[in-house]
């Protein structure tokens, strides 16, 4: 998903409801019930490289301290497993000694800085988020929960309203989609 193109220029012009009009209109196209492809363990190689190297074992599972990690049989060849991440399940908390990274004997995951793994990017339904819709403006779950903080996501004000904003530091952990009250959830993760 490219960024939505709204600046502060654009934004004092316009005012707050075409800020939400762009957020809406990015948000519809990205579609929140759209199927989309697995998240891997943080420190992934890009998939079609990822399938070649994880060798299956589930070491990552093993040592995953939230226990995100879950083995599921390959599409293509039902006996080989391999590691997903599905954040409605369990979330990845981006864990401090990144036991998976670590663990991984095949390459398919290489150890990485926190803030430098790429799982996913969020992506806020702003119709389904009870506060950007107005329906519960105090909902503020997938900000506070992120175990990274402002640099990941944050609450932006828009007019009368506030709600959720993505940030580039978001990891694609899947907490926030953990934690959204909301179902299905107003905010997910794909793939970068």
């Amino acid at each position: 998903m490219k960024p939505i193109e709204f600046d502060r220029r654009a934004f004092l012009k316009k005012g707050p409801f075409a800020f939400i009009q762009a957020v809406l209109t990015e948000s519809r196209a990205g579609g929140a019930d759209t199927p989309r492809t697995p998240l891997r363990p943080p420190g992934a190689a890009p998939e079609e490289e990822f399938l070649e190297l994880c060798c299956g074992v589930g070491a990552c599972a093993e040592v995953c301290p939230a226990e995100a990690i879950r083995l599921v049989p390959r599409e293509e060849d039902s006996g080989t497993l391999h590691p997903v991440i599905v954040p409605q399940e369990a979330a990845c908390i981006v864990c401090e000694d990144l036991a998976c990274m670590k663990a991984c004997p095949s390459g398919a995951l290489t150890l990485a800085p926190r803030e430098e793994i790429r799982i996913g990017l969020a992506q806020v339904n702003p119709d389904r988020c009870l506060a950007w819709s107005g329906t519960d403006p105090g909902c503020d779950y997938c900000v506070d929960r992120c175990p990274l903080g402002a640099g990941a996501i944050r609450l932006e004000r828009a007019g009368p309203v506030r709600g959720p904003l993505v940030e580039e530091g978001c990891v694609g952990c899947g907490v926030c989609e953990y934690f959204c009250p909301t179902q299905p959830s107003a905010i997910r993760v794909y793939p970068r």
